[in-house]
């Protein structure tokens, strides 16, 4: 079933609790509603969504009073759905913290020569040299990974402080911790970083500065106001768990699922982990080479990017010629232009490799599921029963 053109944008109805934090390309909720329908689906069964990214899937089966259970691997989205789904904070104590924060951080900043910005006031042009004081930097190895002029140093040294803060008046441990890492990715992607998505990641003109503290302030009232609306409708209480889990192994999912909803990854050149590497790095999710390969191993290969030596998910796909058939014609055809480059290279191993690990990932789902269960796996919003 294709979708009409334009039915992948996020409805202003929808936008609530949904848009704490949304990857560029994330299927829209009045998709997920829609299964929801056609799969006839209500509080005595159970949804799985084993590519949970942002929690649309799992967001929107709260908001219906479905229950519903997630799992990624990668550690940025985990920390976004587990945040999103998560209905049981105390607003009052969050409002208490998030207004100490702001305190604290506007002292820090000021202290630092780093003066009051209207909300949303961003100085575009050439950024003045600029020292990281008192510790707020980042590491070298965290350096490293940054990509080249994805933000600027005052922004960087605002976020910083506003994280440090974060975790000084919240154990890390506690869900106000993750609330307000939310909070903050979403002034990162939504207004201090020099990037943006068309749909690739890119970067854009830099700015000298930017309103970090109004942003952040702004988006965190807001999340406490969705989130009290979300509780006096009662819809905190319905159950959803959003596990750490590899796709392709699915060790943590559940039994009796009623219908899978989700969205994998499809054979392309999107680094998930570039996507969202400067979020990833700011809130000390990504440290160093070593975190980011692991990873990048416990990913679907989809792109040349996560290929390794090691890898061995293409045996799985070994056996079925169409897959073989397309794999040989895409090597060919690079021989017969001479393409040479690292990614044309590895562009048949790709398509080896994804289809091999997707059918890891159904030989791992099939037990999972009860009788008669159907499955919906979008990207041009594809269903079919299993």
């Amino acid at each position: 079933m294709l979708q009409k053109p334009g039915n992948n944008t996020i409805q202003k109805e929808d936008r609530p609790i949904h848009d704490w934090y949304r990857f560029v390309l994330s299927y829209p909720p009045h998709l997920v509603r829609r299964y929801f329908e056609r799969f006839g689906l209500n509080k005595r069964t159970l949804v799985f969504d084993p590519f949970c990214g942002t929690g649309t899937t799992l967001v929107e089966a709260k908001l219906q009073g479905i229950p519903s259970v997630g799992c990624d691997a990668h550690p940025f989205a985990l920390l976004v759905s587990k945040t999103k789904i998560r209905w049981d904070l105390d607003c009052e104590t969050l409002t208490r913290r998030m207004r100490r924060i702001l305190e604290i951080a506007e002292r820090k900043m000021l202290s630092h020569a780093l003066e009051n910005l209207s909300f949303e006031a961003a100085l575009v042009g050439e950024t003045p040299p600029f020292e990281p004081v008192n510790g707020y930097k980042l590491t070298d190895d965290q350096q490293k990974l940054m990509p080249t002029g994805f933000v600027s140093d005052r922004p960087l040294l605002r976020l910083l402080i506003v994280r440090d803060e974060i975790e000084s008046q919240c154990r890390r441990e506690e869900p106000a911790h993750d609330f307000f890492y939310i909070a903050l990715a979403h002034t990162i992607a939504n207004g201090a970083g020099n990037f943006a998505f068309g749909p690739e990641i890119y970067r854009t003109k830099a700015m000298s500065d930017y309103d970090v503290l109004g942003h952040f302030a702004r988006q965190s009232a807001l999340m406490i106001e969705e989130l009290k609306y979300v509780q006096k409708q009662g819809f905190a209480n319905v159950p959803c768990v959003v596990n750490a889990d590899d796709a392709r192994v699915l060790r943590s999912a559940p039994e009796g699922v009623s219908a899978v909803i989700t969205s994998p990854p499809y054979p392309n050149e999107k680094d998930y982990t570039r996507t969202t590497r400067v979020e990833s790095l700011l809130l000390k999710i990504l440290a160093d080479r070593a975190g980011l390969r692991a990873v990048k191993e416990s990913l679907l290969r989809s792109n040349t990017r996560n290929i390794f030596v090691s890898d061995r998910d293409g045996e799985e796909a070994a056996e079925f010629n169409s897959i073989q058939s397309v794999c040989r014609q895409i090597e060919q055809r690079r021989k017969e232009l001479g393409k040479t480059s690292g990614f044309e290279r590895l562009y048949h191993k790709v398509v080896a490799h994804y289809f091999g690990g997707m059918r890891r990932h159904f030989r791992a789902l099939y037990p999972k599921l009860r009788r008669g269960a159907r499955l919906a796996y979008t990207s041009s919003a594809i269903s079919f029963p299993f």
